[in-house]
Formats: structure tokens, C-alpha cells, sequence
């Protein structure tokens, strides 16, 4: 059985720990019968008890969080096959991590059941540039102006679009640090759930004390390294099915399109007498192609955002209402409580 240093120093101390708390507890029991008292047999009695369980718990969770142990092979078998991930050393012996970093915040397109997808933060950033490129070209077409009898500003007609693609912008910035909010979290549960909190558990429950506490942390390791990642996987499933249709070549082919718009407004202005009035024809039709080039942008640019947003918010929020409804009731079994607030209703 192997764990790192942290965390095997830790196991070694819950071992050496409930092992001499079943000692004492012996010992008190053996007084209270020696005695005749009762508080001493009761106390005794419910210590030996409670170090037998924590006894229990230290060699079920060597054995089921060992390398190679029971949960391990349960979550690494539960990515179905025609799945090809790119992890970092860190976090490659949980799959089920491995996975929800892919989903996350991976570098590369990684495969799930045979199709391929990108990460939530690589499509959002995506999506961004292309964005924010459009903004800066159709932000100076509707900064320019000209004069003919009267003065006239495009950026009537396309300040609502640059609202738009401000908003969709300012969204899509959400939904990328939200993915690398729950990546790190993922990072961290991967080099600390067994290294560290576990250990931290076992050891607290072998005292009175702090037995509650130690059978939260038990209970939080339990549900952060196993349950909360195995949500991603699910989550993957929901999602395998669909692909987002909208990308940055589309948004990049509109960009040329507004960039070469405002070349010809420009001209156009150029090539006109100011007091003509054909080059109102003229304007009126270069914008009508524009408007027609980013209203197609737009919708999927919507249609997109829609989809960043359940990946990044609303699936994630149901994978933490399961995983902590899992907590809740695991340290219930454990003897102590989790209480999220109003996440207590469900």
C-alpha cells in the first residue's frame, strides 16, 4: 500500500494513536469493573467501543485508498472505454480527476466514448478572442462619421451589437475562471483529500473531542476524492452528444467581413463628393451586408454562451449538491454532522 509521505505519516499516526486509545480505554474499563463504577465502565466501555470503529476505519481506508486499492480501481473504471485524456503527473492516478480537468481546463481536444471535445476554458477563450477582435473592428466603424447636407454616425445603427458583444464577452470571462476555479480545486483535492485530510480525520476521531470532527474530514476526503469527481464524469456523459457549433473561424470569417466593411465605407467616403447623395445608397448597402454578417455571428455567439454557461454553472452546481448531500449523509454514518445551510433541504 502506497500513499506519499504526508499522507503516509498520517495513517502511521492514526495506527499508533487508536491503538493506544484502545489501551487506555481497556484500562479504564478494567478499573471500572476493579471498582465497582459505573461512570468508569460506562466511559470505558464507550471508549473501547469507539477505538474499535476508529480502528476498523483506519484499515478500511488503507485498504480502499491505497494505490491500486478498491476505490481507485472503482473510479478508474468507470471512464468508459474510447476515452483518451492528457493529465498532468499530479492528478493521472485518479481518472475520474483526470477527466474533469480535461472537461475543465485541458490544453488539448481530449476524446470521451470516441468523440471529441474541447475544454470549457479553451472554448470560452476561444470564443473570447474572436470577440474581442470583432468588438475593436466594429467599434471603429461605428466611431466614424461623415458630413453630407447633414452629419451621420454608424454608431447608431451598431451600438446595440456592441452591447451585445460586450455582454457575451464579459460572460464568457465568467465562465473561463469559473473552470479554472473548480480545476484548482480538483488540483488541490487530488494532492490533499488523502495526503492530508483523511489522516487528519482518522487521527481526530481516535479522541473524544474531537471525534465529530474527525468524522467530518472523513467524510469530506471520501466525497471531494471520490464522489465529486465521478459527477464530472456523469456530467461528461450529459454533455458527449453535442458539440458547440459556433468557433473561432466562423467568428474570425466575420471580423474580415466588418474589417473589409469598413475599408469600403472609407472609400466610399473618398471617392463621393460630399454633397452627393450616392454614397448614402452606397453606405446603406455595406452596412445591410454587415448587419447581415453579424446577426448569423450573433446568434450562434448566443446559442454558445448558453451552453459555456450550463457547463461551467449549472452542471457544476449539481455536481455539488450531490457531492455534498453524499458528505452530509456519510458523516451522519460516521457520527457527526455537515450542514450547508439551506442545501440542508434536499
Amino acid at each position: 500500500m502506497q500513499f506519499g509521505a504526508i499522507g503516509s505519516y498520517g495513517f502511521s499516526v492514526a495506527v499508533l494513536l487508536t491503538a493506544m486509545m484502545i489501551a487506555i480505554s481497556g484500562m479504564v474499563l478494567g478499573i471500572g469493573y476493579a471498582l465497582n463504577d459505573r461512570r468508569f465502565k460506562d466511559f470505558g466501555s464507550e471508549g473501547l467501543y469507539q477505538s474499535i470503529i476508529s480502528g476498523v476505519l483506519v484499515g478500511s481506508m488503507m485498504l480502499l485508498f491505497a494505490n491500486g486499492g478498491l476505490v481507485n480501481r472503482l473510479v478508474n473504471s468507470a471512464i468508459p472505454a474510447n476515452t483518451s485524456l492528457h493529465c498532468p503527473q499530479l492528478i493521472s492516478g485518479n481518472s475520474a480527476i483526470c477527466l474533469s480537468y480535461n472537461y475543465l481546463v485541458g490544453t488539448q481536444p481530449y476524446t470521451f466514448m470516441g468523440v471529441s471535445h474541447a475544454s470549457v476554458f479553451s472554448m470560452a477563450m476561444n470564443i473570447t478572442t474572436g470577440l474581442l477582435t470583432l468588438n475593436a473592428i466594429v467599434g471603429m466603424i461605428a466611431s466614424l462619421k461623415f458630413s453630407f447636407i447633414v452629419s451621420f454616425s454608424f454608431g447608431y445603427v451598431l451600438m446595440p451589437i456592441l452591447n451585445e458583444l460586450r455582454y457575451a464577452i464579459k460572460l464568457l470571462i465568467d465562465v473561463a475562471v469559473s473552470a479554472v476555479v473548480q480545476a484548482a480545486v480538483l488540483v488541490f483535492v487530488s494532492a490533499g483529500a488523502l495526503e492530508v485530510i483523511l489522516p487528519s480525520g482518522l487521527v481526530l476521531r481516535t479522541f473524544y473531542p474531537t471525534r465529530k470532527i474527525g468524522g467530518f474530514l472523513i467524510a469530506l476526503s471520501i466525497g471531494m476524492y471520490a464522489v465529486f469527481p465521478m459527477t464530472y464524469v456523469l456530467n461528461s456523459m450529459l454533455i458527449n452528444t453535442y458539440s458547440l457549433s459556433i468557433n473561432s473561424t466562423s467568428i474570425s470569417q466575420a471580423s474580415v467581413s466588418a474589417s473589409g466593411t469598413e475599408s469600403s465605407l472609407i472609400s466610399s467616403a473618398a471617392s463621393y463628393n460630399a454633397l452627393s447623395t450616392g454614397i448614402l445608397s452606397s453606405m446603406n448597402s455595406i452596412i445591410s451586408q454587415l448587419s447581415g454578417a453579424l446577426s448569423g455571428v450573433m446568434n450562434g455567439i448566443i446559442v454558445s454562451v448558453s451552453y459555456l454557461i450550463v457547463y461551467a454553472f449549472v452542471l457544476p452546481a449539481f455536481s455539488l449538491i450531490i457531492t455534498g448531500i453524499s458528505i452530509r449523509e456519510l458523516a451522519s454514518a460516521l457520527g457527526s454532522e455537515a450542514r450547508f445551510g439551506r442545501f440542508d433541504i434536499l
